[in-house]
């Protein structure tokens, strides 16, 4: 994950009891869940069918290891990767900004200078199915702080390099002024799976 996130920490744990062969990462801000599924996915061994109750394996995967030597096969253990996503006050901050830029409720607040997100389980007066983003609606009647940062977030890349970029481009700053983000390292036979 470092390869892919730079400067983004990861928590990654394996399950135990009847769970075991699952394992869990976790991450604050940073990339989208998509983007973390995207690549987890890759490392999967099995795929649960939920229609049949099922796993269906993988088989096995080519890694290319340094320029020169030949690839390993490879055939990953775990039945499956369960990620999730949380946020700290400069992700609450963020989503902030969102609400006044773009939202159609300006005026809601969800959290204070310091990123600390307000108390209560509904903070638009049951309005929630009122509130949009600038291309999602909220589809429920009550809306918590807690929950309109998740759904504000769930698209939007965190990582401190992108979120710069993405700042600097709405801001109409050329490309050629803004800093190169990092890319992960190159040499394998299959660019999607980095090297350990």
């Amino acid at each position: 994950m470092r390869t892919w996130f730079p400067g983004i920490k990861f928590s990654v744990r394996c399950s135990t009891g009847t769970a075991a062969a699952w394992i869990n990462v976790h991450h604050e801000d940073g990339p989208t869940s998509a983007q973390v599924d995207e690549i987890c996915r890759k490392y999967e061994g099995r795929l649960f069918d939920g229609t049949t109750d099922t796993y269906t394996d993988h088989g096995t995967t080519l890694v290319a290891g340094e320029p020169g030597e030949m690839p390993t096969e490879v055939q990953y253990g775990c039945d499956g990767i369960s990620t999730s996503r949380d946020f700290t006050p400069a992700g609450h901050i963020e989503a902030q900004r969102i609400v006044r830029e773009r939202s159609n409720m300006p005026h809601l607040v969800l959290c204070d200078d310091a990123g600390v997100l307000v108390e209560g389980r509904d903070i638009t007066d049951a309005q929630g199915c009122e509130f949009n983003d600038g291309w999602h609606a909220w589809d429920r009647p009550q809306l918590s702080a807690w929950s309109a940062v998740r759904f504000l977030l769930q698209h939007v890349d965190l990582t401190p390099g992108r979120r710069i970029a993405a700042r600097d481009k709405r801001r109409g700053v050329p490309d050629s002024e803004r800093p190169a983000l990092p890319q992960a390292r190159s040499g394998r036979l299959d660019p999607d799976l980095p090297t350990a």
